[in-house]
């Protein structure tokens, strides 16, 4: 598969696409493809590279909060309350 590659002075892919007048077009195996990761990927012989440590600082695993107890039962709560005024039709 023909795809464009975007990438950052050091070679980490940013985007990619199907744009195929740029000069940076590469010949790419479907599954591969869905290997990359923004910021954190690199081409490397034709395969996909991911860098752990880049996924990691990119994408930390606790970039989303946590609800704390109650602020998931006031959700749960809600969600009843919610059902409840619908008639239960949900």
């Amino acid at each position: 598969m023909k795809v464009r590659l975007d990438t950052q002075a050091d070679g980490f892919i940013y985007a990619w696409g199907t744009d195929y007048t740029s000069d940076n077009v590469v010949d790419i195996d479907e599954n591969e493809l869905k290997k990359i990761v923004a910021g954190a990927s690199k081409l490397v012989d034709g395969k996909i590279v991911v860098d752990q440590q880049r996924v990691t600082d990119l994408y930390p695993a606790d970039a989303m909060p946590t609800p704390t107890p109650e602020q998931q039962m006031i959700a749960a709560l809600y969600a009843r309350v919610t059902k409840i005024e619908d008639g239960g039709k949900k």
